[in-house]
């Protein structure tokens, strides 16, 4: 009978979740447990094989002593034997598992010591199961031994497969796999005590990864806070054109480039596993979740380009930013589409995020709150055109003559990061002769977005009181 079993590679399997450089190394360490407790086997197979015929004819004598005295002498012979035999189990098992640790090179990180401390351990517990299963049958056989002592008569049944000759036998196996059993066992504490005190190093280093995660998003956070405030506070004012565009573009890639090679060796020098991890995980997020990353990319690029109660053009919608989330930004509609002109007019509308990256995005706000507004105007008679005109140019003076300055203000600051900048037109009147010999006005002028209907009624209000007064004919729309 063979009493010392040989690993199987179940635990192989168990670690499929792992990485593939993991499980490789999985696989080699398991590899060389088998072969390495294989040799342990072969060593403890030869031991019963010279131990068992000594430890047989000491349990025979024992079984066939007369006095207590005769008795207690064979007694200490085989406590004796049983030392012996246990002190070779635990040299042999002390040199496999020194041998399996040398001929591992030193882990790369503790990962890697955790992987190879599982198999020793794992190795250690198949033994010793199956060391209890051999045990276990020869307690059964035993029991057979031991109804033909109390009955004195009888023999052993021939239904079964016996594993032993004799009870004398039986009790020398017996006490070799208990001893080996006792060895197995100090070696499991050992071990596990020591798979302990890695998984509390590996769980002392996870806190510690988890600080350095976050205090490279804090430093993140810091740079782009200080990026920005210098990029507000000192380039934006540079006064030539030329070198205020220069001197932006350069610092702000200067800056996050800088960044991200600090950011990348800090990582891969601290953490040299963690590539792989980064690299599987990485590739199943961005294809599981390839619509949530456009979205929050979409949020990312709509945070620094609109803010609440501007209006945009999303696609074919129109609307003013209520809420601008990681996923959705609402808007109030005030344009729909040429379908639909006035059916979602008013309405709250959700936008995906990751429409700024397929879709024509125009924020309206993007150099001023103001948008060009134009008028046409006919007049009937030629010889008043000059009197009207006048009376336009003051009216539009005085209702947009604040806007027009306003937007030039706004447009100069929200400007001052681009190669050029805008001139906001002042409010003028253009004239013309048409076809039919009449006179057309143009009134061109600025308007707060979102205010343009009442500013244009606010105008012709005006236009109407002082041409009745003047005594000026418009065209009608019945001569037209």
């Amino acid at each position: 009978m063979d009493f010392v079993p040989l690993l199987d590679f179940r635990a192989v399997l168990q670690c499929s979740h792992m990485s593939r450089s993991h499980l490789h190394l999985w696989s080699r360490i398991l590899l060389l447990c088998t072969l390495l407790f294989a040799s342990v086997s072969a060593a403890a197979q030869s031991d019963i094989q010279r131990d068992v015929p000594r430890l047989q004819w000491r349990f025979d004598s024992l079984l066939k002593a007369k006095t207590p005295q005769t008795a207690g002498s064979i007694q200490e012979n085989i406590e004796a034997e049983r030392a012996s035999i246990r002190s070779e189990f635990e040299k042999e098992f002390a040199k496999t598992v020194k041998e399996l640790e040398e001929s591992q090179t030193e882990p790369a990180d503790l990962v890697q010591a955790l992987d190879r401390e599982r198999s020793i351990v794992d190795s250690i517990n198949q033994q010793i199961d199956e060391t209890k299963a051999d045990l276990a049958l020869l307690e059964k056989e035993e029991s057979y031994y031991k109804d033909i002592q109390k009955s004195g008569t009888g023999s052993l049944p021939s239904d079964e497969i016996l594993l032993t000759k004799s009870y004398p036998e039986l009790l020398a196996k017996k006490a070799i796999l208990e001893e080996r059993l006792a060895v197995l066992q100090a070696f499991q504490k050992t071990q596990n005590d020591r798979l302990s005190t890695l998984k509390q190093e590996q769980q002392v280093r996870d806190i510690g990864v988890l600080f350095n995660i976050l205090t490279y998003l804090a430093i993140f956070l810091a740079v782009f806070w200080v990026e920005r405030l210098v990029r507000n506070l000192l380039l934006n004012h540079i006064r030539h054109r030329r070198v205020r565009y220069a001197a932006t573009k350069a610092f702000t890639f200067v800056v996050y480039i800088t960044l991200c090679f600090w950011f990348i060796q800090r990582i891969f020098s601290e953490h040299p596993g963690l590539s792989t991890i980064i690299a599987l995980v990485g590739a199943a997020l961005i294809i599981v979740l390839q619509d949530i990353i456009k979205g929050a990319v979409g949020w990312f690029g709509l945070k620094n380009s609109v803010s609440i109660g501007q209006r945009v053009a999303i696609g074919d919608m129109m609307g003013d930013v209520i809420d601008v989330g990681i996923l959705y930004t609402t808007l109030i509609v005030s344009r729909s589409g040429h379908d639909d002109p006035m059916g979602q007019v008013g309405n709250i509308v959700r936008v995906p995020n990751q429409k700024i990256l397929t879709d024509p995005f125009v924020n309206f706000h993007s150099t001023s709150d103001f948008e060009n507004v134009e008028i046409p105007i006919r007049l009937r008679k030629l010889i008043q055109s000059d009197k009207a005109k006048n009376i336009l140019e003051d009216i539009l003076e005085k209702e947009t003559g604040d806007f027009a300055s306003q937007a030039q203000r706004q447009m100069d600051r929200r400007m001052r990061g681009y190669y050029f900048t805008q001139i906001s037109p002042a409010p003028r009147v253009y004239m013309e002769v048409t076809s039919e010999g009449e006179i057309e006005f143009r009134l061109c002028f600025p308007a707060p977005i979102g205010r343009r209907r009442a500013v244009v009624t606010q105008i012709t209000q005006e236009m109407l009181r002082r041409f009745a007064e003047e005594g000026i004919e418009l065209v009608s729309t019945s001569s037209n």
